[in-house]
């Protein structure tokens, strides 16, 4: 349950993304569609030197707003280097041959290889729940096999990874 928690949060922040950036490209486009009917009436009234101008100031404005957007472009795809986009989960059996593979390890981390392995070990009349942090590629806790596999399979094709090295824990965590 928690797994499709996280994954709609992370579909709601791109879909606010989409519609934003939506909303620019629409915000444009009438502007384009209004210029476009005052060039053709003062090309109908044949005052051409208005039209080039008018072409020249249009042209500025686009120009400024492409800045801009190419600014907010790049501070988006900054912030994105630290949401949770890379999951890799695995499936296995925490008491042989007691329950089957209900057990499970998911690894939610982001492009600087920062986040946590959430591991859930089912058995009978018994549940775990643990969390490790992983910060900057390193495993603050010693990953079991399961959980540094579902960080290989999170960060597959990416070329990061994460160190299962014991490191001092930090205070409060």
């Amino acid at each position: 349950m928690q797994i499709s928690l996280i994954v709609a949060v992370v579909a709601l922040v791109v879909a606010l993304l989409a519609a934003v950036w939506a909303f620019a490209l629409a915000r444009r486009i009438r502007r384009l569609t209004a210029v476009r009917g005052d060039l053709g009436r003062m090309a109908a009234a044949g005052d051409f030197i208005g039209v080039a101008q008018a072409v020249q100031v249009a042209l500025d404005e686009l120009t400024r707003e492409d800045e801009h957007l190419r600014a907010d472009d790049a501070a988006i795809a900054q912030r994105l280097g630290y949401t949770l986009r890379h999951v890799g989960i695995v499936r296995f059996n925490a008491l042989p041959g007691d329950v089957g593979e209900n057990s499970f390890c998911v690894a939610l981390l982001d492009d600087h290889v920062s986040g946590f392995v959430l591991t859930s070990m089912y058995g009978r009349g018994a549940y775990r729940l643990y969390a490790k942090p992983i910060a900057e590629g390193a495993a603050e806790l010693v990953l079991t096999d399961e959980e540094a596999r579902s960080c290989a399979k999170a960060l597959s094709g990416t070329g990061l990874v994460v160190l299962n090295e014991r490191r001092p824990r930090r205070n409060g965590v």
